[in-house]
């Protein structure tokens, strides 16, 4: 290559001095690197800060019911490490049921439900066993545990919710006793106490600040409170 070629390959800045020509950035680099900001904002979105999520209330009118549930289990052998929860819990109005739409440790949340009469339904919890499973003699341990509350749990838990009102339903503990060849013991204990409100509340509050139900939840501690006093 000649130096005048080199020259005008490099170009020239005003006052003559060679500079490097600019890189062309092909269209398929255009395209990735913006598939890849586009997936960088959705991750931060999602990831690092869920309160952006769909839980909120969509209109002035919209409802929560917050349930509070736990379950301890004296199994014959550990089947998990972690702190176990319900994959399913369902409220029932009339003859519609409704699954929960977010949970955070033990309480569970049913967002933007309309006016009405709402009782506890049921729920199910899946144990944790995997490849673990085993048998006793021909009697093989369940997968699964389902809870079906009684009429009086489910009279108790009975809440009239009003619009654009967030409303503690209650708090729900079950023990499962596992029997030798036998079906589950399943005990149910329902509860509901101002201070099992107030914790409900609070625990709202502290982990959704900034979306609309955590400001629902906040004025609500506020009044809890001033009943406490």
């Amino acid at each position: 290559m000649s130096l005048n070629s080199y020259d005008d390959h490099l170009g020239k800045k005003p006052d003559g001095e060679p500079v490097p020509s600019e890189k062309k950035i092909s269209k398929f680099e255009k395209i990735t690197s913006g598939i890849f900001r586009k997936f960088l904002i959705l991750f931060l979105i999602t990831y690092l800060f869920p309160e952006c999520s769909s839980f909120g209330p969509k209109n002035a009118q919209s409802s929560l019911i917050i349930v509070h549930m736990t379950i301890v289990k004296d199994e014959m052998i550990l089947d998990e490490l972690i702190d176990p929860r319900f994959q399913k819990v369902t409220l029932k109005k009339g003859d519609k049921t409704f699954e929960y739409n977010e949970s955070s440790e033990h309480y569970y949340y049913f967002q933007n439900l309309k006016e009405g009469q709402y009782e506890i339904h049921d729920a199910v919890h899946l144990l944790n066993r995997g490849a673990s499973d085993f048998a006793f003699g021909s009697t093989k341990q369940p997968t699964k545990i389902d809870i079906d509350f009684d009429r009086t749990d489910i009279e108790k838990s009975r809440v009239d919710l009003q619009p654009g009102t967030v409303v503690f339903l209650g708090s729900f503990h079950v023990t499962v006793d596992f029997k030798f060849q036998e079906e589950p013991k399943i005990t149910i204990r329902y509860s509901k106490s101002n201070e099992e409100e107030l914790a409900a509340m609070e625990h709202l509050h502290k982990n959704f600040p900034r979306t609309g139900w955590g400001q629902k939840a906040k004025n609500r501690v506020k009044l809890l409170s001033s009943f406490a006093q």
